[in-house]
């Protein structure tokens, strides 16, 4: 990890908020793929994600990838860990694997986060299935965490 490397093989993105593919991840949230993994080599995923008024991340985990947010616009109320608070624009939130996580919108305007998950290698998957499960009004928990280590709690 110290070593220095002066070539890549990532490639470079460059895409406004409007133009990636939105996923619905619940009914008042959605996210889209900013930089994908087959631009970071599978090392992470940019995500770029808007979350409704009253509308809210549900709580839950992951087993095997951290995720950071950066509050882009909005205010939301959080629980990270143990942990509540209201935070703004401009905040950040690191999450590790197996901390859980929630975030509810509370103000009136739409909220926008970007959202890096490390490594990026089941992020683009977990979202077209989470979107199609959300579209079809069935969610299927247990195939969320079996094929990609997101556990939902209970609230």
């Amino acid at each position: 990890m110290n070593e220095r490397i002066e070539k890549t093989t990532k490639k470079l993105v460059i895409k406004n908020w409007e133009s990636s593919k939105k996923f619905w991840m619940t009914e008042n949230e959605f996210t889209g793929i900013v930089v994908g993994k087959d631009a970071t080599n599978s090392e992470y995923v940019i995500t770029d994600g808007v979350i409704e008024p009253n509308g809210f991340i549900p709580n839950h985990y992951h087993k095997w990838e951290d995720q950071t947010f950066h509050i882009i616009k909005g205010k939301l109320e959080i629980v990270v860990g143990n942990e509540k608070m209201t935070i703004d624009s401009g905040d950040t939130i690191h999450c590790p694997r197996g901390i859980a996580h929630y975030m509810k919108n509370v103000g009136n305007e739409n909220a926008k986060v970007i959202s890096y998950i490390f490594p990026g290698n089941w992020a683009e998957d977990f979202f077209t299935e989470t979107s199609r499960q959300v579209k079809e009004g069935k969610p299927n928990l247990k195939l969320i965490e079996e094929k990609f280590g997101v556990v939902y709690l209970k609230e």
